[in-house]
């Protein structure tokens, strides 16, 4: 469960570090974890009072092998930073204060990662582990975010990721119209998703999901299989989602058929990929402009997936329509 704020003015700082505590509780922390949380959280919000415009923070909970903890990640759109580095030294300070905030996320921190373009903004990315250890994790970097139309309370969007044998798959759904009818059809199809076994190619998922979402309001779907030690991937989408895969200096684009799964839909087809050492994978729904184009971020693919994900959200997402983005990549 994620839960995104804008954060704006003061108060929401207090918000914002109440989301935390509920999710360190859920994720069993002590009065130490609680408290570094508690910094960051802090922190994080009020660097978005003081120097972000449109500012959000998005909190969630994460689960890594044996690890558990609480994931903060905030994008704005703010002056950026120049210099990072420099910026994050103790007693650095452009606002009047004592300067040790962005050194004390870090420190307070068990994972962090950044993005910044000097005046477009930046992003944060900051895990914090139950007893303050992360456990070395096996596979693919996976984030993304989804979040319902506003003024909406449910997601008719979703995404999943799940292994099976030797493969590594990413889905992204966008179930027909808004609301309770279409959450339910997302929620259907990522069920389908998960459950398929390792001899299911994409295809094979989205003829399934066909089957079996038939009384719903249907769905648009892609699913990706990636075996990255065979150095290979295969896609299958059905409608308007968005997707290109990076590898080897290349890059590709997903390609889907027309159609809605659980309505009408013409025979689901694989398309076979290449993967490499740097592969990376984003899909998203049309709850994002596909004008999003990577080459305006230098730098953007070696960050974290869940700082790709929160960068793209945050300048690509519509209002008036749910929208979701799921990122996949090999280990930097």
């Amino acid at each position: 469960m994620e839960t995104t704020l804008e954060v704006h003015e003061p108060s929401q700082v207090a918000e914002v570090r109440r989301l935390v505590a509920d999710a360190g509780a859920r994720s069993g922390f002590g009065a130490p974890d609680l408290g570094r949380a508690a910094l960051v959280a802090t922190e994080v919000a009020t660097n978005l009072v003081k120097y972000g415009k449109h500012g959000t923070v998005t909190v969630s909970t994460f689960v890594e092998g044996a690890t558990a903890g609480v994931e903060l990640v905030a994008a704005d759109r703010g002056p950026g930073f120049a210099d990072f580095q420099a910026s994050a030294r103790d007693g650095h300070s452009t606002g009047g204060s004592l300067g040790i905030g962005l050194g004390a996320i870090l420190r307070a921190s068990d994972a962090f990662d950044v993005y910044s373009l000097e005046g477009q903004g930046s992003a944060f990315f900051s895990r914090i582990a139950r007893g303050g250890a992360l456990a070395p994790a096996d596979g693919l970097v996976v984030a993304g975010r989804s979040m319902p139309k506003r003024g909406q309370v449910e997601c008719g969007d979703g995404w999943a990721f799940a292994r099976a044998g030797r493969w590594q798959r990413l889905c992204v759904v966008d179930g027909l119209g808004h609301g309770p009818l279409a959450a339910s059809a997302s929620k259907q199809a990522i069920e389908i998703f998960c459950a398929a076994g390792e001899r299911d190619s994409p295809a094979d998922i989205i003829r399934l999901a066909h089957q079996k979402l038939k009384y719903t309001r249907g769905v648009v779907m892609g699913v990706i299989a990636i075996d990255a030690k065979e150095h290979k991937a295969c896609f299958s989408g059905v409608g308007n989602i968005a997707g290109i895969l990076h590898a080897g200096g290349q890059v590709h684009h997903l390609l889907s058929i027309d159609g809605v799964v659980g309505y009408n839909m013409r025979a689901a087809r694989d398309q076979a990929l290449p993967w490499a050492a740097d592969g990376a994978v984003i899909m998203a729904s049309d709850g994002l402009s596909t004008r999003w184009n990577l080459a305006r971020y230098p730098g953007l693919l070696a960050r974290h997936p869940a700082l790709v994900a929160a960068v793209l959200y945050r300048d690509f997402a519509r209002d008036n329509d749910d929208a979701t983005i799921a990122v996949a990549m090999e280990r930097r």
